[in-house]
């Protein structure tokens, strides 16, 4: 036997390894030479434990921090997927507006062998600004621009535990943007007008998606239809 107690070091806690090692410490003193060698044993057995135990706690951190890493790379990947996805989609819907623009169609519908494009014409002008309004000339700035001010009010009351008012005053804040007039640049537009440079206006249309299904494949859809009701219609209702 390497020890002085009979305690089973392996079960107890970091908290109670600390406690029993400063208790077997201070016994020491009042132990026989032979027994203070066991003591010492356990004592150096009891402080190699406490120590692997404190090193799990780091292997435990270092694998959640390792964990969250590689979470932050997959959202920033998933983040960038999202943003070319969606890119992706707005230069698509961009080409079916412009294509609905240029091409000798008559209609709103864009027709392809299994799916169809139904574009509805948005009731305004889609106007788009690729510079900013800072960097227009005086004159376009006076004639295209608006100043758009926001006023946010922060009401600040300081009371005592008793409800009594002891200080209230309130803050406002405001802010001033310059920004486009969306108005103005459509009629400038509409009249033929110069606009600035950078910017575009456009008729867009709104896009809905629709399947195209043939008479047979409708046919065989409404057949499949009827057969899964039939056998919903069997599952859950009794027979006459």
């Amino acid at each position: 036997m390497s020890q002085v107690t009979h305690v089973k070091l392996e079960e107890l806690s970091v908290l109670k390894l600390y406690e029993h090692y400063g208790a077997l410490e201070r016994s020491l003193p009042l132990l026989t030479p032979e027994s203070q060698e066991l003591a010492k044993a356990e004592l150096e057995a009891c402080a190699a434990l406490r120590s692997e135990k404190i090193d799990r706690i780091y292997y435990a951190m270092a694998a959640h921090e390792d964990a969250l890493e590689r979470i932050k790379k997959e959202s920033d990947l998933i983040q960038k997927a999202k943003v070319h996805h969606t890119g992706q989609i707005k230069q698509l819907k961009g080409l079916l507006n412009w294509l609905r623009r240029v091409a000798p169609i008559n209609e709103n519908k864009i027709t392809g062998r299994n799916y169809q494009f139904v574009l509805v014409k948005k009731k305004d002008l889609t106007v788009e600004v690729s510079i900013d309004p800072e960097y227009w000339h005086t004159d376009e700035r006076k004639k295209f621009c608006i100043v758009q001010q926001t006023t946010t009010t922060k009401q600040i009351v300081v009371r005592s535990i008793d409800g009594e008012i002891l200080d209230q005053r309130i803050e406002p804040k405001t802010q001033s943007e310059v920004l486009p007039n969306l108005d103005a640049i459509r009629t400038a537009y509409q009249n033929g007008e110069q606009i600035p440079d950078g910017v575009k206006v456009f008729q867009e249309y709104s896009i809905r998606t629709k399947r195209i299904y043939s008479q047979k494949a409708e046919s065989n859809h409404e057949f499949d239809l009827e057969m899964d009701a039939s056998e919903y219609c069997g599952t859950l209702l009794p027979e006459a």
